[in-house]
Protein backbone atom coordinates (compact mmCIF):
# COMPACT_ATOMS: atom_id res chain seq x y z
CA UNK A 1 0.00 0.00 0.00
CA UNK A 2 1.30 2.99 -0.88
CA UNK A 3 2.18 6.32 1.72
CA UNK A 4 0.09 8.36 0.46
CA UNK A 5 -2.96 6.05 -0.14
CA UNK A 6 -2.87 5.41 3.57
CA UNK A 7 -2.90 8.71 4.90
CA UNK A 8 -5.90 9.17 3.05
CA UNK A 9 -7.45 6.22 4.17
CA UNK A 10 -6.44 7.21 7.96
CA UNK A 11 -7.62 10.88 7.01
CA UNK A 12 -11.12 10.17 5.69
CA UNK A 13 -11.09 8.01 9.16
CA UNK A 14 -10.28 10.77 11.50
CA UNK A 15 -12.70 13.00 9.08
CA UNK A 16 -16.02 10.32 10.08
CA UNK A 17 -15.16 9.98 13.50
CA UNK A 18 -14.88 14.15 13.59
CA UNK A 19 -18.32 14.17 12.35
CA UNK A 20 -19.29 11.53 14.72
CA UNK A 21 -17.99 13.59 17.52
CA UNK A 22 -20.22 16.76 16.34
CA UNK A 23 -23.37 14.35 15.72
CA UNK A 24 -23.37 13.13 19.07
CA UNK A 25 -23.01 16.68 20.64
CA UNK A 26 -26.88 16.76 21.06
CA UNK A 27 -27.22 13.01 22.29
CA UNK A 28 -24.55 13.63 24.90
CA UNK A 29 -25.65 17.11 26.16
CA UNK A 30 -29.42 17.87 26.79
CA UNK A 31 -28.86 21.71 27.12
CA UNK A 32 -26.08 24.14 25.45
CA UNK A 33 -23.27 24.07 28.18
CA UNK A 34 -20.09 25.06 28.19
CA UNK A 35 -19.20 21.31 28.17
CA UNK A 36 -21.32 20.82 25.09
CA UNK A 37 -18.91 23.59 23.76
CA UNK A 38 -16.16 22.53 24.46
CA UNK A 39 -17.59 18.88 22.74
CA UNK A 40 -18.54 20.75 19.56
CA UNK A 41 -14.82 22.49 19.13
CA UNK A 42 -13.44 19.16 19.79
CA UNK A 43 -15.18 17.48 16.98
CA UNK A 44 -14.39 20.38 15.36
CA UNK A 45 -10.68 19.90 15.38
CA UNK A 46 -11.17 16.86 14.31
CA UNK A 47 -12.80 17.68 11.25
CA UNK A 48 -10.34 20.06 10.66
CA UNK A 49 -7.36 18.22 11.70
CA UNK A 50 -8.80 15.50 9.08
CA UNK A 51 -9.20 17.97 6.55
CA UNK A 52 -5.82 19.46 6.59
CA UNK A 53 -4.62 15.53 6.09
CA UNK A 54 -6.49 14.74 2.92
CA UNK A 55 -5.94 17.60 1.23
CA UNK A 56 -2.50 18.04 2.40
CA UNK A 57 -1.17 14.47 1.56
CA UNK A 58 -2.63 15.08 -2.02
CA UNK A 59 -1.07 18.19 -2.83
CA UNK A 60 1.26 20.00 -0.32
CA UNK A 61 5.47 20.17 -0.52
CA UNK A 62 7.54 19.61 1.97
CA UNK A 63 6.43 22.86 4.47
CA UNK A 64 3.21 21.48 4.45
CA UNK A 65 4.19 18.15 5.27
CA UNK A 66 6.04 19.40 8.11
CA UNK A 67 2.71 21.46 9.24
CA UNK A 68 0.81 17.92 9.08
CA UNK A 69 3.46 16.41 10.95
CA UNK A 70 3.34 19.03 13.66
CA UNK A 71 -1.00 19.01 13.79
CA UNK A 72 -0.93 15.51 13.96
CA UNK A 73 1.76 15.44 16.86
CA UNK A 74 -0.42 17.94 18.62
CA UNK A 75 -3.97 16.10 17.99
CA UNK A 76 -2.07 13.24 19.36
CA UNK A 77 -1.03 15.02 22.59
CA UNK A 78 -4.35 16.11 22.70
CA UNK A 79 -6.27 12.60 22.75
CA UNK A 80 -3.23 11.21 25.01
CA UNK A 81 -4.26 14.01 27.24
CA UNK A 82 -8.00 13.25 27.16
CA UNK A 83 -7.06 9.87 28.23
CA UNK A 84 -6.61 11.20 32.06
CA UNK A 85 -10.59 12.43 32.31
CA UNK A 86 -11.66 9.54 29.75
CA UNK A 87 -9.92 6.31 29.47
CA UNK A 88 -11.62 4.47 26.69
CA UNK A 89 -11.15 2.87 23.38
CA UNK A 90 -12.21 5.62 21.53
CA UNK A 91 -9.11 7.38 22.73
CA UNK A 92 -6.93 4.90 21.96
CA UNK A 93 -8.10 4.94 18.41
CA UNK A 94 -7.23 8.88 18.15
CA UNK A 95 -4.12 8.00 19.70
CA UNK A 96 -3.55 5.47 16.99
CA UNK A 97 -4.82 7.22 13.94
CA UNK A 98 -2.47 10.75 14.49
CA UNK A 99 -0.11 8.52 15.61
CA UNK A 100 -0.39 6.80 12.01
CA UNK A 101 -0.80 10.10 10.25
CA UNK A 102 2.63 11.90 12.00
CA UNK A 103 4.49 9.01 10.86
CA UNK A 104 3.07 9.30 7.36
CA UNK A 105 4.01 12.93 7.02
CA UNK A 106 6.80 12.37 9.08
CA UNK A 107 8.30 9.56 6.26
CA UNK A 108 6.18 12.13 3.52
CA UNK A 109 8.38 15.16 4.87
CA UNK A 110 11.70 13.02 4.88
CA UNK A 111 11.36 11.64 0.85
CA UNK A 112 10.21 15.11 -0.45
CA UNK A 113 13.25 16.54 1.42
CA UNK A 114 15.41 14.09 -0.01
CA UNK A 115 14.42 14.44 -3.34
CA UNK A 116 14.21 18.28 -3.03
CA UNK A 117 16.69 19.74 -0.87
CA UNK A 118 16.18 23.29 0.62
Amino acid sequence: MRLQTLALALAVIVGLLGGLHLALTPLAYAEWTIEALWFVGTGLAIVVAGTANFVGFRSWGLGGQRILTAINIAMGCYFAAAWLVLPGPQIIFGVMLFAGLATCSLIAARSKGISNPS
